[in-house]
C-alpha cells in the first residue's frame, strides 16, 4: 500500500508540476503576443499612413461662342488627346461675317495702297514747280537788276541833256516792268511753297486709309477667331468621363459640354500631422493599396506639400499643457496607366522613410 500511495503523490507532484510549467509558458507566451501587439500598434501609429481618395484632374470643354451644335464626334469612354476636334458649331453665319470682313478689308487696302502711291506723287509735282518758281524768281532779279543799271546810266545821261526824254521814259518802263515780273515771279514761288501742303493732305489721307486697313484687318482676324471656336478641341488628353449635351442642342458661351478626366494620371491627397509631417520631403516613395486590388501595391510619389496647416486633428484641453496638433495636406503622385484606379475610391498611403 505504501509503494502505491507514494507513487499517487509522485504523480500528482508531477502534474501540479505540469501544470504550472504550461501555466508560466501560457503567461510568457501571452505577453510576448501583447508586447509584440503593443509593438505593432507602435510602429502604426508612428508611421508615415494615411486614408484618402483617388483623384485626377477634370476639365469640362465648352465653347467660346453661342450657337447650335452641329456635330459631337467622341462618346463616354472615349480617349482623346489634346488638341483633337471634339465636337463643332453651325457656323454659316460666322462664315459669311468672314467673308464680309474679308472684302472691307481688301477695299480698305486698295484705297491705303491707292493713297500711299500718291504721296511720292504729289510731293514730286510740288517740288518740280517749286525749283521752276524759284527759277523765275531769279531769272525776274537778274532781269530787275539789268533793268536798274540801264535806268541809272540812262537817267545821268537825260540829266545832262545827252538824250530825249521818250528814251529816259523807256529805260523807266522797262525797270517798272522788272519789278512787276519779279513781283508775280515771287508771287508764283508762294504758291507753289503753300502747295506743299498738298503732300501734307495725302499724307494724312495715306495714313487715315492705312488705319482704315488695319481696323478691316482687325475685323477679318475677330471675325475668324469667332468662325475657329465653332470647333471644341480638347484641351488636356484623357478621357471622356460625361457628356453634357447631345448634337442640335443649343448651347451658350461657356457652358460644359463634355468633362475630360486625366484618370491615366491620379493623385491621392492625405493629410500628415504636424509632429510628422517633418519627416516628409518631396520625391518621397509612397505605398499605395486599395479594396478592389486586394495585395496589390502602387507605387506613388509626394509631389507636394502644404505649407500652411489646415484643420486641426487634436485640441487643446487647456492652454498651459497642451496645444492643437494641426494636419498638413500632402498630395501623391500615383501613375495609373493600365486604368485600375478609379476616382472616388479609398486609398491607404504609406510613405517609405530611408531607414525602412
Amino acid at each position: 500500500m505504501l509503494p502505491d500511495a507514494f507513487a499517487k503523490i509522485t504523480r500528482g507532484k508531477v502534474a501540479v508540476s505540469i501544470i504550472f510549467l504550461f501555466i508560466i509558458t501560457a503567461t510568457v507566451l501571452l505577453f510576448m503576443d501583447q508586447a509584440k501587439y503593443q509593438a505593432a500598434v507602435s510602429r502604426e501609429h508612428d508611421s508615415l499612413t494615411a486614408t484618402g481618395t483617388v483623384e485626377a484632374k477634370k476639365v469640362m470643354a465648352s465653347f467660346k461662342v453661342p450657337g447650335k451644335i452641329a456635330a459631337l464626334l467622341v462618346d463616354e469612354g472615349g480617349r482623346v488627346e489634346q488638341g483633337q476636334e471634339l465636337a463643332s458649331l453651325d457656323s454659316r453665319e460666322l462664315t459669311a461675317k468672314l467673308l464680309q470682313a474679308k472684302g472691307a478689308f481688301e477695299a480698305a487696302s486698295a484705297q491705303a495702297r491707292q493713297a500711299g502711291s500718291s504721296v511720292p506723287l504729289t510731293s514730286q509735282q510740288v517740288e518740280t514747280s517749286i525749283e521752276q518758281a524759284r527759277a523765275k524768281v531769279a531769272q525776274a532779279e537778274v532781269g530787275v537788276t539789268d533793268a536798274g543799271q540801264q535806268l541809272e546810266r540812262v537817267q545821268a545821261l537825260h540829266d545832262s541833256d545827252a538824250i530825249s526824254d521818250k528814251s529816259f521814259d523807256d529805260a523807266k518802263n522797262n525797270f517798272d516792268l522788272a519789278q512787276n515780273k519779279l513781283r508775280e515771279a515771287q508771287s508764283a514761288l508762294d504758291q507753289a511753297l503753300s502747295a506743299r501742303l498738298k503732300v501734307e493732305t495725302a499724307q494724312s489721307q495715306y495714313e487715315a486709309s492705312v488705319a482704315q486697313s488695319n481696323q478691316a484687318g482687325g475685323a477679318v482676324e475677330e471675325a475668324q477667331a469667332y468662325l475657329d471656336n465653332t470647333l471644341l478641341k480638347a484641351p488636356i488628353s484623357g478621357y471622356i468621363t460625361q457628356k453634357l449635351l447631345e448634337q442640335g442642342e443649343m448651347v451658350n458661351a461657356g457652358t460644359p459640354v463634355l468633362e475630360i478626366t486625366d484618370v491615366a494620371h491620379t493623385y491621392v491627397k492625405i493629410f500628415i500631422t504636424e509632429n510628422k509631417i517633418g519627416r516628409v520631403q518631396l520625391g518621397q516613395t509612397a505605398e499605395v493599396t486599395v479594396d478592389s486590388l486586394p495585395g496589390r501595391v502602387i507605387p506613388g510619389k509626394v509631389v507636394w506639400i502644404n505649407n500652411a496647416g489646415d484643420f486641426a486633428v487634436h485640441r487643446a484641453v487647456n492652454d498651459q499643457y497642451e496645444h492643437d496638433v494641426r494636419s498638413f495636406e500632402v498630395k501623391v503622385d500615383v501613375p495609373n496607366p493600365d486604368l485600375v484606379l478609379k476616382t472616388g475610391m479609398t486609398a491607404w498611403v504609406r510613405l517609405v522613410e530611408e531607414d525602412e
